[in-house]
């Protein structure tokens, strides 16, 4: 019994991040600071809404993200990360678009 609960321990050590679905980690910070400078003057309102922005958006994945298909989740985090550091904003709004268009495409009939 010890023996299958130590292989059990080190098969699940062994399975990686994507697999285990984990949330992708973004420099938030670094993120809304670029933001926030955009306009050469840094705003420290923009960086603020930023900040509140990306928590929301975290939030909200974090709920779902392991539900979601692995290629979606693969393909959004591609997106969300062009820039360099990553968005959760973009990220989210990335997912609910491909679920979008799933479910218009679930509906498509090709007329002739």
């Amino acid at each position: 019994m010890l023996v299958r609960l130590i292989l059990f321990a080190a098969a699940m050590a062994a399975i990686s991040p994507a697999a285990r679905a984990e949330m992708p980690s973004y420099d938030v910070e670094a993120y809304c600071k670029n933001i926030a400078e955009v306009g050469g003057t840094p705003s420290q309102a923009t960086r603020n809404g930023c900040l509140r922005m990306e928590q929301s958006a975290y939030d909200g994945l974090k709920k779902s993200w392991d539900t979601l298909p692995g290629e979606m989740r693969a393909y959004c985090n591609g997106i969300a990360t062009v820039g360099g550091t990553g968005s959760y904003s973009t990220l989210s709004g990335c997912i609910r678009m491909e679920q979008d268009a799933k479910r218009k495409n679930d509906d498509f009939k090709f007329k002739r």
